[in-house]
């Protein structure tokens, strides 16, 4: 894997909405569609998926030009499109804190690892949420950890809330709450 495509991925694990990093291909299209009787609205399109469904991880033995849309579709997941709710700051924060024990039971990391590292983020103003753990990060832990908190990803999606991602030592999931069966890993360790 490149430098420039391993910082790519560190900076997807690690940049908030702050960051200064950008990848191009990142940015979702715009089209224009009608209807017999309404003005055209504007509506945001996802970049291609870089590896087809059901596939879920990009590794390092993937194409950089795969590792690349990788990234960028990671980044788009997290965009807020048209139509999406506006975000529930305080309903956000509110389940942020109730996944806190979630998480920590849902880690696999050592006692003294799990003390250190394992923690709930809020990115983008809340629009992802992070569930950072030592170990176990899996493509179905994201959705696992929503529904132990007594949320479906709908729930998340009508509060705002567009993603939900694990992240360990060896691998991150990010888990769309717009299309439940949109999961997309990358083998990206946590920095």
């Amino acid at each position: 894997m490149t430098r420039a495509l391993l910082a790519a991925l560190v900076c997807l694990a690690a940049c908030d909405d702050k960051s200064t990093a950008t990848v191009e291909a990142a940015a979702p299209t715009t089209t224009v569609t009608a209807t017999a009787s309404a003005k055209p609205k504007p509506k945001v399109e996802m970049p291609p998926r870089p590896i087809p469904k059901p596939r879920t991880t990009v590794g390092s033995g993937d194409t950089e030009e795969t590792q690349l849309k990788a990234i960028a579709y990671m980044q788009a997941m997290v965009q807020p499109h048209d139509g999406d709710p506006i975000l529930d700051d305080a309903w956000v924060k509110t389940f942020a804190t109730q996944l806190e024990p979630i998480n920590k039971n849902l880690d696999k990391g050592a006692p003294a690892q799990k003390a250190k590292l394992n923690k709930v983020e809020l990115v983008g103003s809340g629009r992802q949420i992070n569930l950072l753990m030592a170990s176990g990060c899996e493509e179905q832990i994201p959705a696992r950890a929503a529904q132990a908190a007594s949320a479906t990803l709908t729930t998340l999606h009508d509060h705002g809330v567009l993603v939900i991602r694990c992240n360990d030592a060896r691998v991150q999931c990010l888990q769309s709450t717009r299309d439940q069966d949109d999961i997309l890993c990358t083998t990206a360790p946590r920095h």
